[in-house]
């Protein structure tokens, strides 16, 4: 057996664990659903069977992969603490990144149906803090110890570039979602660069969770308010323009992304510098500079990820044409 590969060998095995307790529960539940007569639409789609699915499907294979192998949790999982400028300026780019994340959705949402949009609406009927809990807290937590944490760890031995990209490919392809596809690439490829100059999984964790946090206040707000429909004067303001408003919506995202695209790059800039002199341990700050560990690299031609890919494409044609 060829020896590297690590990361995308979990992938390979996450990926085939989360097809395959998709089908066998859908098929349990259907069963179920018929002989005791109750909505399996509805039991699916409320808070508490979210935070399941992500704990199945996240949670329970890193364990379980990591049980077989006989691998230590904390080798794999860096959580060097991040220090006050870092919380701070991961928080404002966590706020500031979101319009180009939302146009990025909305191109998207163009061509592919928006099945998150639709969850989040069900989700109204449900506490505040329940839909936080659901949508970004357990999300933050389970996602980025498998994507950031321990995949991530396995690609120490390549350029941050590349093992960002692989990240990101792979979260993507995690979410089995086309319409998620793009913006998860993403967060996953910026995610992967705050971990690695912090060399802290929370500097994922913290950035995930207002991400998804503030969707869930703006879709609060959005589906609870009246405005939220749009009058008869918007209406003719769109027939005018010869624009739908999710295309105006995307427009009026990327413009706003114009406009804080300097700031972003700015607090980039700041971000790296900050935490390049950490890992040069010219900060005064304590920092645990145990490297991570080592893996073999990679063949060329890695059979494992390829795998992933095919696996990826044929779940989602199966999506599409049934």
């Amino acid at each position: 057996m060829r020896k590297g590969n690590e990361g995308s060998k979990f992938m390979l095995f996450l990926m085939a664990w989360a097809i395959f307790f998709v089908f066998v529960i859908m098929f349990v539940l259907g069963i179920l659903a018929a002989f005791l007569d109750f909505d399996l639409g509805a039991t699916l789609t409320t808070p508490w069977a979210t935070m399941v699915y992500q704990l199945a499907i996240f949670v329970l294979p890193l364990f379980v992969w990591m049980a077989i192998r006989g691998e230590r949790f904390k080798p794999n999982f860096p959580t060097t603490k991040l220090g006050g400028k870092n919380i701070l300026i991961l928080v404002v780019l966590s706020f500031l990144l979101q319009p180009m994340m939302m146009m990025i959705s909305g191109i998207s949402g163009l061509f592919f149906n928006n099945d998150v949009a639709e969850l989040m609406y069900t989700f109204q009927r449900h506490p505040f803090w329940l839909q936080l809990l659901a949508i970004a807290v357990t999300p933050a937590i389970c996602e980025e110890l498998v994507f950031r944490g321990y995949i991530q760890s396995k690609y120490s031995n390549h350029t941050i570039k590349k093992a960002a990209l692989i990240n990101g490919l792979f979260f993507a392809m995690m979410h089995l979602n086309l319409q998620q596809f793009a913006y998860t690439f993403v967060l996953g490829v910026i995610f992967a660069y705050m971990v690695h100059y912090t060399r802290s999984i929370w500097a994922a964790i913290l950035p995930h969770f207002i991400v998804n946090g503030t969707q869930v206040a703006l879709g609060r707000l959005v589906f609870a308010s009246p405005a939220a429909y749009i009058d008869p004067y918007a209406e003719e303001l769109f027939a005018y323009l010869a624009v739908s408003p999710e295309v105006m919506g995307i427009i009026m995202f990327g413009v706003i992304t114009l406009i804080l695209s300097p700031v972003i790059i700015i607090l980039f800039r700041e971000f790296f510098k900050h935490n390049r002199m950490r890992l040069a341990g010219e900060s005064t700050q304590a920092y645990d500079a145990t490297p991570l560990p080592s893996y073999p690299k990679p063949s060329r031609i890695d059979p494992y990820a390829t795998g992933v890919v095919i696996i990826f494409v044929l779940f989602v044609l199966l999506m599409l044409f049934t």
